[in-house]
């Protein structure tokens, strides 16, 4: 061999084209995919939107109640009484949405998860019902309605466990099955 001589390679180094029968082969390729599967990826994306949508309203909730006691506790302190009860009924607000905002969280975590669809339910309806909001609640509305309508949906249903009652359960009802056979 001469040194003008290029030795041949051992793989094929031409570069892959587009349409190349090469990019085909993905990991997805001939995996089928169970109807549980197909379901988290379709809710995946509104249940992370959930998630942050509640971390951004707790986050949001904490700066709203520094700024309440900043504008309304050096007042109350100096004896005007309108000020306290801006601060109590405003901390209790707050409050409310806090625990919205993280049962939304819980619900976006759930939804993942394809368990308690009534909390991704709930979470659902807490985002969407975010339009009241004013002129940011836009950008989080849709991804309420987006759950709404997947959580709705028979496919998705389906795959959300059903709640087993217990034996307490079952001994409490059959009283009333009994006599509604009677």
């Amino acid at each position: 061999m001469s040194d003008d001589e290029k030795p041949e390679p051992l793989h094929d180094e031409r570069r892959p084209a587009y349409h190349d029968v090469r990019d085909d082969f993905d990991d997805e390729f001939g995996r089928s995919m169970t109807p549980r599967e197909i379901v988290r990826r379709m809710v995946m994306v509104p249940a992370i939107a959930f998630i942050v949508i509640g971390v951004l309203g707790i986050l949001g909730m904490c700066v709203a109640e520094a700024f309440l006691l900043f504008e309304n506790l050096g007042r109350a302190l100096n004896g005007r009484s309108q000020h306290w009860f801006n601060i109590i009924l405003g901390t209790l607000g707050i409050a409310v949405a806090m625990t919205l905002f993280g049962m939304t969280i819980a619900g976006g975590v759930n939804m993942l998860q394809l368990r308690r669809r009534w909390l991704a339910l709930f979470a659902a309806y807490v985002v969407a019902s975010l339009s009241l909001a004013g002129c940011y609640a836009i950008l989080f509305f849709p991804f309420g309605v987006w759950g709404l309508v997947l959580l709705y949906r028979p496919d998705v249903r389906r795959e959300f466990p059903r709640a087993k009652k217990d034996q307490a359960e079952i001994d409490f009802d059959e009283p009333q099955r009994r006599s509604e056979r009677e």
